[in-house]
């Protein structure tokens, strides 16, 4: 064997050696070392579909330090609309239509009909700001990447890519979702996918993430409505 048939075989070698190493981890271990990675970067790009009968919504989101967006469809009950979640300069601000503002973010027909296609800004010290905007800054995002209790390795392919998985449950109010979080099962792993389904309940939810550290440029609206103005009528 030559010298390149050499470095052949020895990159391989290291290769197979990293993949047995990631997946000997336990699930703590992989749970640390996902954390790491996500947490070395300061953007990333998400997509994510989630159903539950007669409801569903695609969210097409980029989040980076104290800043964010989330592009929403949300679809119930046959009838389908857009809405949109930002944050910037730590306030949040909303924007949806008639049917969005009433079944998405649940204002009054009067209150949603008056604010259709305005922009509704929410203060950081708003009891309403912390529910709007989970998972609109990187920050948010990262706090609910992975699952916390009851964790345990799962190992499948994507794409026709090995990956490994983390599976455990993440409580979210007064609901537990059981999610499974998925990384390359070679070299850095940098989550790419996330299914959930919440525990004793009906229901789907897909999140896949590209386009980490990518940067993140968000404006303010222009004098959007104060909520404390829009609840006022």
């Amino acid at each position: 064997m030559g010298r390149v048939g050499v470095l052949v075989l020895v990159t391989a070698v290291a290769a197979v050696t990293a993949v047995v190493a990631l997946a000997a981890q336990s699930p703590k271990q992989l749970r640390a070392a996902m954390l790491k990675a996500a947490s070395a970067r300061r953007s990333v790009h998400y997509v994510t579909t989630s159903s539950i009968p007669g409801h569903a919504i695609r969210m097409v989101s980029d989040v980076g330090p104290s800043r964010g967006i989330q592009r929403i469809t949300f679809t119930s009950a046959g009838a389908s609309g857009p809405a949109t979640v930002l944050v910037v300069g730590g306030s949040g601000y909303i924007r949806g239509n008639v049917f969005t503002l009433q079944s998405f973010f649940g204002f009054t027909p009067a209150q949603a009909g008056r604010y259709a296609g305005t922009w509704i800004s929410i203060p950081s010290t708003n009891g309403a700001y912390s529910a709007v905007t989970a998972d609109a800054t990187f920050a948010s995002f990262l706090a609910d990447l992975l699952p916390r209790k009851h964790l345990e390795l799962a190992r499948t392919t994507i794409a026709g890519k090995r990956v490994v998985g983390l599976r455990g449950d993440a409580p979210q109010g007064s609901l537990t979702l059981v999610e499974t979080v998925y990384a390359p099962a070679r070299g850095t792993p940098l989550p790419i996918e996330e299914k959930a389904v919440p525990s004793g309940h009906p229901g789907t939810s897909l999140t896949r993430m590209a386009r980490w550290n990518e940067p993140v440029h968000l404006v303010a609206p222009a004098h959007p409505v104060p909520i404390s103005t829009v609840v006022g009528h």
